[in-house]
């Protein structure tokens, strides 16, 4: 069988005193008690706005002409991926250079969970600098400015290729195990109801090959953007929609946390909505209009994503269910030195509605209901 394949490395900071009051008036606010414990499923751990200046939407636009980086000049618009209720979105060009995603790569390679790093001062204060720039673009597209109450340090993922048989591509729940080994999830998971917009910033380029396959975000209640309300209704699935309802109401936030184990589970559903969508896409068949729901965002060096975890009710939205597929690499008799130097790179920043902003559930609710509103404003007029 395929050695088994490396962990994924996950770095993240975290003020313990802050978390513990986030936990706290979240559980006050919600009247749920959540445990402090973070569980595990699988292989991997589990993975505001705040009442100051907000941006406008004529500044959604960057201007990224810069001497550094001279191939990026040029405005650069988030552009909508899926249709609401899910609000998703991906940067048109690269926000930072290859060579900058390089440096951030070597930085979060030789970082420790307290924010100390192996690198020298050069090294180290380039790397915070590109990671400055970066914040402040997250914050000027998001229109959600950087608080206090946010972590530090956005949370850096690698994936190493994990070889598998050809034969697992044409068996859906052996393509479910190897492609998404960690099910599908939503961000407010373990308690984190304040995480109201997602950012992944993608460090790699990983294309398909021949024999490479995967490492797609994939988001499988996502209705693809057309344009206007036509694709909100072509792309309908109030089946699958159902199922992921039904996880959040029984406080099930990860697929891997639906203990039934049948094909017809929602948990499984929703996974095998992520194969659907991955088998659409490897299909690639042009002649049959090969579009459906399920939207996969495939890392590209430099590129941005983001979308929103709560709807317009406060709640986590249950569109927002995703997950982050494995690299696959098939067997061969001779493998190529390529495929094991080849990994994925992601920085994920969350945005949180910050705690000093609104005073009771209603408050909370219009924080999020403002922010899903000034996306739509923006970009999806």
């Amino acid at each position: 069988g395929a050695p088994p394949s490396p962990l994924p490395v996950v770095v993240m900071t975290m003020n313990m005193s802050m978390s513990a009051l986030r936990i706290l008036s979240t559980c006050i606010l919600f009247g749920r008690c959540f445990s402090l414990v973070v569980p595990s499923f699988g292989r991997r751990r589990l993975h505001g706005l705040h009442k100051q200046q907000l941006f406008t939407a004529e500044n959604a636009f960057l201007d990224r002409t810069t001497a550094d980086s001279p191939s990026l000049s040029g405005a650069i618009q988030m552009t909508p991926l899926s249709s609401p209720p899910l609000l998703l979105l991906q940067s048109s060009a690269p926000i930072i250079s290859n060579e900058q995603c390089a440096t951030l790569i070597e930085y979060f390679d030789h970082i420790n969970a307290e924010g100390d790093t192996t690198l020298d001062a050069k090294q180290t204060d380039n790397a915070k600098s590109i990671l400055g720039d970066v914040h402040d673009i997250i914050d000027k597209v998001t229109n959600c400015p950087r608080h206090d109450g946010e972590a530090k340090l956005p949370r850096y993922v690698r994936y190493h290729p994990r070889l598998i048989d050809e034969e697992a591509l044409f068996d859906s729940k052996k393509l479910n195990d190897v492609l998404l080994p960690d099910g599908c999830h939503v961000d407010t998971n373990n308690g984190k109801l304040f995480r109201h917009i997602t950012a992944i910033l993608y460090l790699t380029d990983n294309t398909p090959d021949g024999c490479s396959f995967g490492g797609g975000t994939t988001f499988p209640l996502a209705k693809p953007w057309i344009g206007g309300d036509a694709s909100a209704e072509m792309y309908e699935n109030d089946a699958l929609r159902n199922s992921a309802t039904r996880l959040l109401e029984r406080n099930v936030q990860h697929t891997k946390g639906d203990t039934d184990q049948s094909a017809n589970s929602d948990g499984r559903r929703l996974e095998m909505a992520g194969v659907d969508a991955f088998n659409r896409d490897h299909a690639n068949d042009v002649l049959h209009n090969n579009v459906g729901l399920g939207v996969r965002v495939m890392p590209q060096a430099g590129r941005l994503i983001f979308f929103h975890n709560i709807n317009d009710d406060g709640m986590s939205d249950a569109t927002s269910f995703h997950g982050g597929e494995e690299l696959i690499s098939i067997v061969t008799d001779q493998q190529s030195d390529s495929v094991a130097e080849r990994t994925k790179n992601i920085l994920v920043f969350f945005k949180e509605i910050s705690i000093k902003s609104f005073f009771n559930l209603d408050g909370f609710t219009e924080c999020a209901a403002d922010a899903r509103r000034w996306t739509k404003q923006a970009y999806y007029q």
